[in-house]
């Protein structure tokens, strides 16, 4: 690309920026080029292989705009939202600042908007399901409507259209109110944003897999007194599906004979290898060369039909082993293994 003066203002943004690069100094350049994403990087090597020359009006009409967009944005010290916070109070006199700064971020609080959609939205449909439905009304209204799309999710069935109708009819919020209503979500969950997964039934599920059979079993018994559901489904992922390669040969033969074949191949789609080479072991060779080729064959499949079939096969290996048709070493009872 040989670039006269008159092309100067057909140049696209990453030529000008390109023929910037090469005016600077190396370690200015450098310096600039750190900051940039690889695919930015990529678009300006490009661009700098395909300029043959450039004339000096050119390379002064590209620097004199860096320059005037630079001076621009330096008049602008913040963004918007970071001028009412930092600058803007200090501009006001004192005898209406408060006033006026409150009116104004409640009616800009896009930062309240951006807090909950940092929030697992069943944590805050949680804590709005003790409230009065129309606080939980006004309180969907002001997440905005994606976050309140996902909280209404976790909400209860019967109740949300009671609520739906009473954000419909909703046209004003008091500002005390609104200000309660997103501090009080702040204040409860503002101090855990950063959400670290601990698994709940599924890891509770694996801590009752690590004791003792006769512990776990005075465990569930008394969670199923509460809460029968709870214990069921505990009881279904004491197990997962890679603990079934501590089985014995006759203990996996005898699950073969229980399990559908197109179940066993998405099982083994997202097992480990010594689980995979335990079950072609107890399968004849032309069964296991059968479902060695399906695994290449099916392709990638989602995470959630794996672990339904895992689930599946793990249950039925936890239903064999307390009718005493199969030994299922697990958790603390494998330190009575001799």
């Amino acid at each position: 690309m040989a670039t006269a003066p008159a092309e100067s203002l057909e140049l696209t943004g990453i030529q000008r920026a390109a023929i910037l690069v090469m005016y600077l100094d190396k370690v200015v350049a450098k310096k600039i080029l750190r900051k940039l994403e690889t695919t930015e990087l990529q678009a300006i090597g490009l661009a700098m292989a395909s300029i043959d020359s450039v004339d000096h009006e050119v390379i002064e009409d590209v620097v004199q705009n860096f320059i005037r967009t630079l001076h621009d944005v330096s008049l602008m010290p913040s963004s918007g939202p970071q001028y009412i916070r930092n600058v803007l109070p200090d501009l006001l006199d004192e005898t209406r600042r408060d006033e006026i700064l409150q009116n104004v971020y409640r009616r800009t609080d896009v930062e309240f908007e951006a807090f909950v959609s940092k929030l697992p939205a069943k944590s805050v449909a949680a804590l709005l399901r003790d409230e009065h439905l129309q606080t939980q009304a006004a309180a969907l209204a002001l997440m905005g409507p994606g976050n309140a799309a996902r909280v209404m999710n976790f909400l209860d069935e019967e109740l949300i259209p009671d609520i739906t109708r009473r954000m419909a009819k909703l046209r004003f919020i008091p500002g005390e109110i609104a200000d309660d209503i997103c501090s009080s979500i702040r204040s409860v969950l503002g101090g855990s944003v950063d959400h670290l997964p601990v698994g709940g039934v599924e890891s509770t599920a694996r801590v009752l897999g690590n004791m003792k059979k006769e512990k776990n079993e005075r465990v569930l018994g008394a969670i199923a007194d509460e809460d029968d559901e709870l214990a069921q489904a505990l009881r279904r992922r004491m197990v997962v599906f890679d603990d079934l390669a501590d089985l014995d040969d006759r203990g996996i033969q005898a699950l073969l004979k229980q399990v559908d074949r197109e179940e066993l191949v998405r099982a083994l789609k997202g097992a480990k290898a010594r689980t995979r080479e335990r079950f072609f072991k107890n399968l004849s060779s032309r069964a296991a060369d059968d479902i060695r080729e399906a695994l290449e064959i099916i392709g990638p499949i989602r995470r959630s039909v794996v672990d339904d079939a895992q689930t599946q096969i793990s249950s039925l290996a936890l239903e064999l082993s307390e009718k005493g048709e199969i030994y299922l070493p697990i958790g603390g009872d494998k330190e009575d293994l001799v």
